[in-house]
């Protein structure tokens, strides 16, 4: 079969703004307007799909069809409407109850992790905005940390915001979130309002021998597994982290640790200690 060429677009097919490409979204493009209507609609719709917030009866029609009667530009405009809204703008009152009810629920039920998801940052999907909030507890915190300079002359990214984020999810990932918290305090304030923004773990500490800490494993344990030295952290009343930072406390260092961990861990000044040591630190 022959390969069909496929032109890229120069343009926006809705408002006609020029197409833009973000080096680290492959091939995704975007319009490069801000204020095009099925841009906005783009975003609302991922806003409130089940991987982010889980507005059930909010469907990509339902938004098109409310937008503009109740002036939706943005996610946190669905917040301040009423019922009466909702009907107000041609939803059945059976359907305007439910998406009421939802936007409600969703301010307690969408777990912080899904919280950033939803906030499009580039990058930043599950993965990485779990990273980030089992490391810094919250978004308060990890908009305090986008915002504080910290220079280390040792590393690449010396003299930039938020290195213990770039440290954390990479160059990239890193950088949009930093860019992200110093460029949208106004939405930060509604997400503040609005939506849930402290991590919980699903693990329970049992005991509080570890309280205060922030403990990280590298290499092959004897007698846990990656998941379970975790599970062990936690259940102990301390906080297991997911890469080094100048937060950690303790390094567990096991069989064929990794050099770049152990380097860094060096370079930051934390103590870095054996499988046996952690043992002590629970008995």
């Amino acid at each position: 079969m022959k390969a069909i060429k496929i032109i890229e677009p120069k343009v926006c097919p809705f408002c006609g703004s020029p197409i833009i490409r973000q080096l680290e979204e492959g091939a995704h493009i975007y319009c490069s307007n801000l204020n095009c209507s099925e841009r906005k609609v783009a975003k609302l719709n991922y806003f409130v799909t089940k991987e982010c917030m889980n507005i059930d009866g909010l469907s990509e029609k339902t938004l098109r069809k409310i937008a503009g009667p109740l002036n939706i530009n943005s996610w946190y405009d669905l917040y301040d409407k009423t019922f009466d809204d909702f009907v107000a703008a041609g939803c059945g009152e059976k359907t305007a109850l439910k998406i009421y009810n939802e936007l409600q629920d969703s301010k307690t039920k969408a777990p912080a992790e899904n919280v950033l998801m939803a906030l499009g940052i580039p990058s930043i999907g599950k993965v990485n905005a779990k990273k980030l909030l089992e490391t810094f507890g919250s978004i308060e915190e990890i908009e305090k940390c986008a915002k504080t300079t910290q220079v280390d002359l040792t590393q690449i990214v010396s003299h930039r915001k938020g290195y213990d984020i770039i440290n954390l999810i990479g160059e990239v990932a890193g950088q949009n979130v930093v860019d992200y918290m110093n460029n949208n305090s106004e939405e930060l304030q509604y997400v503040y309002k609005y939506l849930n923004t402290k991590y919980v773990s699903n693990a329970i500490a049992s005991t509080d021998k570890l309280s205060g800490l922030v403990i990280l494993a590298t290499g092959t344990l004897d007698n846990f597994s990656r998941d379970g030295i975790k599970q062990s952290v936690i259940e102990n009343g301390g906080t297991y982290a997911s890469g080094i930072s100048k937060k950690l406390d303790y390094l567990i260092v096991g069989a064929a640790a990794g050099s770049s961990k152990l380097k860094k861990a060096e370079e930051f000044g934390i103590k870095q200690i054996s499988e046996d040591d952690y043992l002590k630190m629970i008995k």
